[in-house]
C-alpha cells in the first residue's frame, strides 16, 4: 500500500512540475497573453490527468461510446505533446539565458581589446611624433647660422614644440590610464566568463561525446538533443505513473471485494454448521420429549386402569384385596400385554 501511495505522489509531483515548466515555456512563446496562458495551461493540465484516470477506470464500460473513448485518448496524447512543447520552450529559454551572457562577455572582451588596441595605436603615434620632434631638435643643433648659435636655435625649437609636446604626453598618459582601466574591466569580465564556461562544462562534454572534435560548433545541437530526451520521459512518465497508481488502487479494491466474499462464504458455512447443530439438538430434544411422553403415557394408563378397577370393586372386595397387591397385579398385566419377553420368560 505504501508503494501505491508513493507512486501516486510521485506521479502528481511530476505532473505539477511538468505543468509549471510547460506553462512558463508557453508563456515565453506567447508573451503577449501571459495571464491567459497561465489559466489555459493550468486548466488543460488538470483536465489531462483527470481524463487519463477516467479513461482507465471506464475503458471497458459498455455505456462509453467508441467515438468519445478515442477522442479522449487522442486529447490526452495531444495534451502530453503540448506539455512537452512547453517544457522544450522552458528548457531552451533556460539554456539561452545561460549562453547569452557568455556571448555578451565574449563580445565585450572583443570590444575592450579593440579599444586597447586603439589606445596603443594612439600611444604609438604620439611617441612617433615626439621622436620626430626630438630629431628636429637634434638636426637644429647640428645646423649653424651667422646670426645665432646652434644651441640657441635648438632651445628655440624646443620652446616652439612645448605645447605640442605637452599635448602628446598628455595623450600618452591618458591612453595608458585608459588601457589600465580597460584591462581591469577585461579581467573582471574574463573571470565571469570562466565561471560561465565552468557551468557550461557538462554541455561541452556531452557535445564532445556526440560530435567528437567538432563539438565547439555543435553545442546548441547537443543541448537540443538532451532537451528532447527529457521531454520524452517527463510528462509521459507522470501520466503513466498516475495510471499505475489507479491500477494498484483497483487491484486493492478487487482484493478487498474477494476477501469480503470469502468472509461472507465463511459466515454462511458457519451458519450452516450452527443450523445443523441446532437441528440435531432439536431432533434429540423431540426424541427425548417423545420418550418422556411415551413413558408418561404408560404411567398415566396404569394409574387410570388402577383407579377404574378400584372404583369397580365393592367394599367387601376391597377388604379382601390390599391396594398394593392390586397395583402389582395390574402392572404385571400391563407388562405382559406390552410384550416384555424378559418378563414373560421370568413368568
Amino acid at each position: 500500500m505504501f508503494l501505491t501511495y508513493l507512486t501516486l505522489i510521485s506521479g502528481i509531483s511530476l505532473s505539477i512540475i511538468a505543468a509549471g515548466y510547460s506553462i512558463i515555456g508557453l508563456a515565453a512563446l506567447f508573451a503577449g497573453a501571459t495571464t491567459a496562458i497561465y489559466a489555459m495551461g493550468g486548466a488543460l493540465e488538470v483536465a489531462k490527468l483527470v481524463m487519463a484516470s477516467w479513461l482507465y477506470n471506464n475503458w471497458k464500460s459498455p455505456l462509453l461510446p467508441k467515438s468519445i473513448k478515442y477522442y479522449l485518448t487522442s486529447a490526452v496524447v495531444i495534451l502530453i505533446f503540448i506539455t512537452s512543447v512547453g517544457i522544450f520552450g522552458f528548457l531552451s529559454k533556460a539554456h539561452l539565458d545561460q549562453v547569452v551572457p557568455e556571448n555578451n562577455n565574449a563580445l565585450q572582451i572583443q570590444i575592450i581589446d579593440e579599444q586597447i588596441e586603439q589606445r596603443q595605436n594612439t600611444i604609438s603615434r604620439s611617441q612617433t611624433q615626439l621622436e620626430k620632434m626630438d630629431e628636429l631638435v637634434i638636426n637644429t643643433t647640428e645646423e649653424t647660422s651667422w646670426f645665432s648659435s646652434s644651441s640657441q636655435r635648438a632651445i628655440d625649437e624646443r620652446n616652439n614644440q612645448r605645447e605640442e609636446r605637452l599635448l602628446l604626453e598628455k595623450t600618452i598618459d591618458e591612453s595608458l590610464n585608459k588601457i589600465n582601466e580597460l584591462s581591469d574591466k577585461k579581467a573582471g569580465i574574463r573571470t565571469e566568463q570562466l565561471k560561465l564556461e565552468a557551468d557550461l562544462g557538462p554541455i561541452k562534454y556531452v557535445a564532445e561525446f556526440i560530435y567528437g572534435n567538432e563539438a565547439e560548433n555543435h553545442f546548441d545541437k547537443a543541448v537540443r538533443i538532451i532537451i528532447i530526451i527529457l521531454i520524452f520521459v517527463f510528462d509521459p512518465v507522470a501520466v503513466l505513473m498516475l495510471i499505475s497508481a489507479n491500477i494498484s488502487f483497483k487491484e486493492r479494491r478487487m482484493n478487498q471485494s474477494s476477501n469480503l466474499e470469502n468472509y461472507i462464504e465463511e459466515l454462511e458455512d458457519n451458519n450452516k454448521d450452527i443450523k445443523n447443530l441446532v437441528q440435531n439438538r432439536k431432533d434429540e430434544l423431540v426424541k427425548e420429549l417423545a420418550e418422556i411422553i411415551t413413558a408418561n403415557k404408560k404411567d398415566w394408563k396404569k394409574d387410570r386402569d388402577y383407579k377404574k378397577f378400584m372404583e369397580s370393586l365393592t367394599d367387601e372386595e376391597k377388604a379382601i384385596l390390599s391396594p398394593d397387591e392390586i397395583k402389582l397385579k395390574l402392572n404385571q398385566i400391563h407388562t405382559w400385554s406390552e410384550g416384555d419377553d424378559k418378563y414373560k420368560n421370568n413368568v
